[in-house]
């Protein structure tokens, strides 16, 4: 009966040990630092087909570089052609005194040739905590649509 509870305190006890030792360490102060951006489709440029086109990109706010948010987005062309690509970005931070907001430009190389995507990148200043992004281009777009749709929500470090 003796050898029977202190057996059983043992496997308890092992059991408590092995569950302290494979435990996850307690989470710093933890954000994404990658939010995807949602797919947007474009008429493109004055409306025109042949300057259409789909927008994907991600908004990047790592650890090691607080403050700063980067923007990368990508054009994929339909067609091949002339147009004019400008992506507006268009965000807002939470944080901020009396909260901050702004529009950004990414500005994409004029010639396009169909089905290879045209990347672009912008980095600017944000305060740190809660802020919410639209990314659109400078035609209509999927984004004009249903904007709260197409809003991102991320956290700055």
């Amino acid at each position: 009966m003796i050898r029977r509870a202190i057996t059983r305190s043992m496997v308890i006890a092992g059991a408590a040990v092995a569950a302290t030792v494979s435990a996850p360490a307690a989470a710093h102060a933890h954000h994404a630092e990658f939010t995807p951006l949602p797919v947007a489709y474009s008429l493109g440029e004055n409306f025109s087909v042949p300057c259409s086109g789909q927008l994907t990109g991600a908004v990047l706010t790592p650890h090691d570089n607080p403050g700063r948010v980067t923007v990368r987005v990508s054009w994929l062309p339909f067609f091949t052609g002339e147009c004019h690509n400008a992506i507006f970005v268009n965000y807002w931070s939470a944080a901020g005194a009396n909260g901050e907001g702004g529009s950004r430009l990414i500005l994409l190389p004029f010639a396009s040739r169909a089905f290879e995507p045209l990347n672009g990148e912008i980095t600017f200043p944000m305060a740190s905590g809660g802020g919410s992004m639209t990314v659109a281009t400078n035609a209509v777009s999927t984004t004009y649509l249903d904007p709260l749709a197409n809003t991102v929500r991320f956290v700055v470090p």
